[in-house]
């Protein structure tokens, strides 16, 4: 076999790996994203996140999110890097963001729909989408 078919053929089982489905028992959920290591926010962003909590920011190294039942989920730490990642690339949620940074007011909850299994109170996230 070829250096190049090796290549090709590692390459191959990546990309296909990488838009796996996800893993038995995993589930998806929605609800709001929030800080999870910011617990004092200020009265203009009640509203935002759960209570208790505080709404994402650009300084947001830890994510959790709240599902409509009042569960909260604290992401494991490949699931943080995720929420980054999916933060920069939604141009409504970035702009939220953005404006909560310069203003110090947010205008809305971010939601997200997430997919992966819980263990303890931690989400191994294993896909996030923010619209």
């Amino acid at each position: 076999m070829s250096r190049y078919s090796i290549v090709f053929a590692l390459f191959s089982v990546a990309l296909c790996a990488a838009q796996a489905p996800p893993r038995s028992g995993s589930q998806t959920w929605t609800g709001v994203l929030f800080d999870t290591l910011k617990t004092t926010c200020s009265t203009e962003t009640q509203g935002a996140s759960p209570a208790g909590t505080c709404p994402v920011s650009m300084a947001t190294l830890s994510f959790g999110i709240r599902l409509p039942d009042g569960k909260l989920y604290q992401f494991d730490e490949g699931g943080n890097a995720k929420a980054t990642t999916a933060l920069k690339k939604s141009r409504n949620a970035g702009k939220q963001v953005f404006a909560y940074w310069q203003s110090g007011k947010t205008a809305k909850p971010i939601q997200a729909k997430v997919t992966g299994s819980v263990t303890s109170n931690t989400l191994n996230l294993e896909t996030i989408q923010i619209d």
